[in-house]
């Protein structure tokens, strides 16, 4: 599963610390869906980005006000510097696992002004 790849972090158990990444892909909310806020794929730094690996980002798991509001109505430009929790999928039926908690990563150069 997940951990396979991030063994440390793993064996850290709840308290996980926060991770660096990159937005891979991101795709708008479906026009006239109910609930659809956007969703998108991220990297860990240090992986490769595949399909397996790559974590889901749902624009409603973004705790700065500011990049949740753009990626609900622009969506996340590919290459996006993020910091994030890395939660574990819920069931069996998904691979992927979930970046939470997440936050623009400040102080790297590149992306974002402010």
């Amino acid at each position: 599963p997940l951990c396979r790849g991030l063994r440390v972090l793993c064996a850290l158990g709840s308290a996980m610390p926060k991770v660096k990444g990159t937005v891979s892909a991101w795709n708008m909310p479906k026009v006239g869906r109910k609930n659809s806020e956007g969703y998108g794929f991220v990297t860990i730094d240090g992986t490769e980005p595949s399909h397996k690996g790559d974590l889901f980002l749902y624009a409603d798991a973004i705790v700065d006000s500011k990049l949740r509001s753009e990626a609900k109505i622009f969506g996340l430009k590919q290459g996006t510097r993020v910091l994030f929790e890395v939660q574990e999928p819920k069931s069996a039926r998904h691979e992927s696992g979930l970046a939470v908690k997440v936050e623009p990563l400040r102080g790297e150069g590149g992306g974002g002004g402010g």
